[in-house]
């Protein structure tokens, strides 16, 4: 069991680090400008509807009931 902890850890601090990552050359190479700003708030918005459907509630509560 604690093996399986470690290793989501693992990934999701590697996540963390490589979207910061990706955020720092994003805006080395496309300045911080409003378009850059445009850029990332349109890359949230589909994010947060996955964060919705994918890993909220509406899984949880579909998950159990077609299983």
């Amino acid at each position: 069991m604690f093996k399986n902890i470690k290793t989501i850890a693992f990934f999701t601090i590697l996540s963390r680090i490589l979207g910061f990552i990706r955020d720092l050359l994003i805006t080395r190479y496309f300045g911080a400008d409003i378009y850059t700003d445009m850029f990332f708030v349109a890359f949230k918005i589909p994010n947060y509807f996955r964060r919705i459907f994918g890993e909220g509630a509406v899984n949880s509560s579909v998950v159990p009931v077609l299983s």
